[in-house]
Parts: structure tokens; C-alpha cells; sequence
């Protein structure tokens, strides 16, 4: 790898109401899994395959954030981008549009994965796309049903596997400068939404399939299933 020339964008800055008090005076990147965090098992997985260079896009208690980045990797290159508590996703990525070159890595700060990022930006670089996002299969437990107006039958799959959006991204510089400033401010991740639309309908959305571990947690029961999850996995790792 080009050291540098691919950043990774970690996004920190939401507040995790849905986690209830855990998040009251925690950002949820910060949510412990074992004895380190979520977001610091993201950075030394990701220092592993080679990567120095972070950029943190912060916002609730993103003092916090901050101060456990600096203390625990200082052998990686940190850039910050504030926008505050109430930015939507596509908000704090426009603003640091500034922090880096041509392409940057962009993942959720409170979804692991053990994704080869190399890979992921090697496959990107070879397309013509402009954003490359990464997916992952799920098994849909119930048999989808289709029908058209006269309420006829016109499709049925049983317990279909779906794709579906796992968090993260390879996103060209030059995408930016395709939004619409309307979309900006939009909440939550409206605005990445409509930016990937638009993408698509230029043909320049591609996709990257992960098959591999994915952790991601918004509840209380999820956060607990995904703490399990990431204990087994790493516990599997010690024992190969």
C-alpha cells in the first residue's frame, strides 16, 4: 500500500440515544468490547494491515474521543473534523472533504469488521466509480412476498439472502463536489443516502462484497450480542 495515499475517516460524532445510559456520558465508539473500545479495536486492526493515517469526524463528547485516540495510538497520524452533536453523516463528511487527497477509507465508528482494506481499495482505484460502498450477505427469515394492483401473486422468495450496507466506503475527493448544497444539512444519514443515489444514477456507485465478521450494535440486546460476538472471534483467532 501507498502509505498515505488512502486515509481511513472514521465517523464518531453521533450520539447512540438508543443505547440509553450507556451513552449518557459515553460516546458510543467509546463502548468497551473485552478491555479496549470498539473504535480501538478499529484503529489497531486497521494499523495492522498498514494504515497510519486517521481522520476522526467527531461531534458528542468528541473531547473524549479525542483524548483516548491521542493517549493509546500515537504511532498513527490523526486529523480531526468537528461539525458538533447535530451534523448528519453527509455533513461531517463534506467538511473534511479538506483532510485529505484523492480517495478516502470511510467506516462507522461503532461497526467492526475484519475487512482486508488493501483489497477494498485496490478494487475501488481499478473501477471508474467515484464511491465504491461495501456490503455484506443477510438471510431474510421470512418468505418475501410481491404483488402487483390487482393483488395477483408475482413473486415469492423464500428466506431470501439480501445485501445490505455494512458502514463503509471508499469515496473519490471529487464525489464531493457532485452534491447538491441542499442535501448537506440534511439529518442523520438522509443526506449519504441521496448522495449515493445520485452516484447511482450516474453510474458511478459501485459495490464491494464482505463475507466476513461484521459487528454493529444500536440496542442494549445488540450491543450485548455483538460484544459476544467479537469475544468468540477473537478467541477463535488465538486458537488457529
Amino acid at each position: 500500500m501507498d502509505e498515505g495515499a488512502c486515509p481511513v475517516l472514521i465517523m464518531c460524532g453521533g450520539r447512540g440515544r438508543r443505547l440509553g445510559p450507556t451513552t449518557d456520558n459515553l460516546p458510543k465508539p467509546l463502548v468497551k468490547f473485552g478491555n479496549q473500545t470498539v473504535l480501538g479495536h478499529k484503529i489497531n486492526c486497521y494499523m495492522a494491515q498498514g494504515f497510519r493515517d486517521f481522520v476522526f469526524c467527531i461531534g458528542y463528547r468528541g473531547d473524549m474521543i479525542r483524548a483516548e485516540v491521542e493517549k493509546n495510538h500515537r504511532a498513527a497520524r490523526m486529523q480531526f473534523s468537528d461539525e458538533g452533536v447535530d451534523a448528519g453523516i453527509l455533513k461531517r463528511l463534506y467538511s473534511a472533504r479538506n483532510l485529505f487527497d484523492q480517495q478516502v477509507i470511510m467506516t462507522y465508528g461503532d461497526t467492526y469488521t475484519d475487512i482486508d482494506l488493501n483489497l477494498l481499495c485496490q478494487a475501488h482505484k481499478d473501477s471508474a466509480n467515484e464511491a465504491t460502498i461495501v456490503v455484506g450477505p443477510i438471510q431474510n427469515p421470512f418468505g418475501l412476498v410481491e404483488f402487483d394492483s390487482r393483488r395477483k401473486v408475482t413473486s415469492f422468495r423464500e428466506k431470501p439472502v439480501l445485501n445490505y450496507y455494512i458502514g463503509y466506503a471508499v469515496i473519490n475527493r471529487s464525489a464531493f463536489d457532485l452534491i447538491p448544497a441542499q442535501l448537506i444539512d440534511l439529518p442523520d444519514g438522509e443526506g449519504l443516502v441521496m448522495f449515493y443515489k445520485i452516484l447511482m444514477a450516474m453510474d458511478k456507485l459501485g459495490t464491494y462484497l464482505h463475507t466476513g465478521l461484521q459487528v454493529t450494535f444500536n440496542t442494549q440486546q445488540e450491543l450485548a450480542r455483538a460484544q459476544q460476538q467479537l469475544s468468540h472471534f477473537y478467541t477463535s483467532r488465538e486458537d488457529t
